[in-house]
């Protein structure tokens, strides 16, 4: 059976929005159901929207049904927080954007927040939070942050799911826009080359095309408003600690080797200390080509960290002890002195004898002595920094949020002149730690800008990130 459907005869629209014209194609479904055979085909004359209309009715009347013919509808609508929560979390990855939490933390800044899905048969099967941003004044725009939450697999739900969407938008005459930017890889990347193109996204940017939609062209640096579009990701499948850490390059494992070696460690803090990490991304912008960040994003951070809790946002700090690192200078200048000592006791003993001391023992002499002078050196820093700085100083702070097998690298700085510290690397050994015991796959290591040449305004950025041997993701 082929149904067709004009909304000149016999169904009266109007000037309706998408979702009332659905409603009324939707009325019709009891009426329709009752055709003899299986409606094969739908086709909506309209002169708005025919191919969303079609889509929709299409999946109302012509659903694969089992032996009983029974109809199969999909509904979407507003999900209880507890339903939300529930489908996300059970999830491979969601983006912290699209947990419930990020809507509590916008709601609290004024916006609008709405979470929505799609459900079959009373069976959650995609959600999304829209963030509704005021527009001069008198309009919205929708924004869907690195949602929905679907499986792109399924391109009927794929398909099904933003005609839903934006008949669900359009029922609000003030809202001008939607955006979406799915966290749906665009192309498979190694390292920073790219390999080949993701047939869903493919898919997507088709689907984007036939119900009307433009693809954005600019990016996170040109527009304030822009989501970030590239990122750089560690996948730790299947990796221990051990093999995590062999497998970044030779300056990640030699800094991550002075963890408690140098009087430094790394501390996790609560949102009453955030001005810490305040004062270390002002320090960064001013010595670096780095956009200072905005006040009003440092206040959101801060308001996430809250409602987060400690194993939602966390701030890395990695802090030195200046007397626990002289004591470990005093401590190791002990043990290397009287070890010299022993050296110089064997050489005099050879010289009497008129023998000179070994090859390997006058080597680790000579070794020995520049110990001394560097542990000397190092002893004379620390006291200076103590005195200026305290006892206590900060050198690097993070800001971390983790949702459902993702760590997210959300912001970062340090002070210049404390950077022979590591300070930084040992952050991300701590973090790396912490991901592994949550059974965290994506350490994402996030913004990058795409362009990977020396001239890139982030051309000091993806090096350092490129050191942990991950890949770019393109969303």
């Amino acid at each position: 059976t082929a149904l067709s459907i004009s909304s000149t005869n016999g169904v009266r629209c109007g000037r309706s929005t998408l979702s009332q014209r659905s409603q009324v194609f939707r009325g019709l479904v009891g009426d329709f159901k009752e055709l003899p055979g299986r409606i094969l085909s739908v086709s909506c004359e309209h002169n708005k929207s025919p191919l969303r209309l079609s889509s929709y009715v299409g999946s109302l009347l012509c659903a694969s049904r089992d032996d009983s013919e029974e109809s199969v509808l999909m509904d979407f609508t507003r999900l209880s927080d507890q339903d939300y929560q529930a489908f996300v979390a059970a999830q491979e990855r969601c983006f912290y954007t699209q947990l419930p939490v990020y809507g509590d933390v916008r709601e609290a800044e004024g916006f609008t927040v709405e979470r929505v899905g799609l459900v079959h048969n009373g069976d959650v099967r995609g959600v999304a939070t829209i963030v509704y941003q005021p527009w001069k004044k008198l309009f919205r725009r929708a924004v869907v942050p690195y949602g929905p939450v679907i499986d792109w697999n399924d391109r009927d739900l794929v398909r099904s799911f933003f005609e839903h969407l934006i008949s669900w938008v359009e029922r609000d005459r003030k809202v001008l826009t939607l955006r979406v930017n799915p966290l749906l890889k665009r192309r498979e990347y190694r390292d920073i080359s790219p390999i080949k193109t993701n047939e869903n996204a493919g898919f997507f940017e088709t689907v984007m095309e036939d119900l009307g939609a433009e693809r954005v062209t600019k990016e996170f640096y040109e527009s304030s408003d822009i989501q970030v579009r590239f990122a750089y990701v560690k996948d730790l499948a299947s990796m221990d600690y051990d093999a995590a850490v062999a497998s970044c390059h030779q300056t990640v494992r030699t800094a991550f080797r002075k963890a408690g070696a140098n009087g430094v460690t790394v501390k996790f803090l609560g949102p009453e200390d955030f001005h810490i990490l305040e004062n270390v991304m002002t320090h960064t912008a001013e010595r670096t080509a780095m956009e200072r960040v905005a006040p009003a994003m440092m206040s959101y951070y801060r308001d996430l960290m809250a409602r987060m809790g400690p194993e939602g946002v966390l701030l890395p700090a990695a802090i030195l002890s200046c007397p626990d690192a002289l004591g470990q200078i005093a401590e190791e200048r002990e043990l290397v002195t009287a070890e010299i000592a022993t050296l110089e006791a064997l050489e005099r003993a050879a010289h009497e004898q008129d023998r000179h001391l070994g090859k390997k023992q006058r080597n680790r002499l000579k070794e020995l002595r520049s110990r001394v002078e560097v542990l000397d050196r190092r002893a004379n820093e620390t006291e200076a920094i103590r005195s200026e700085y305290g006892d206590d100083v900060v050198l690097s702070a993070s800001l971390f949020v983790h949702s459902p097998h993702e760590l997210v690298y959300l912001i970062s700085g340090s002070y210049a002149q404390f950077q022979s510290y590591s300070g930084i690397y040992l952050i991300h050994r701590a973090m790396i730690e912490w991901a592994l015991e949550r059974d965290v796959r994506w350490y994402n290591m996030f913004g990058i800008t795409g362009d990977f040449t020396s001239d890139a305004s982030d051309a000091g950025v993806l090096p350092f990130k490129r050191q942990f041997n991950g890949d770019v993701e393109e969303y």
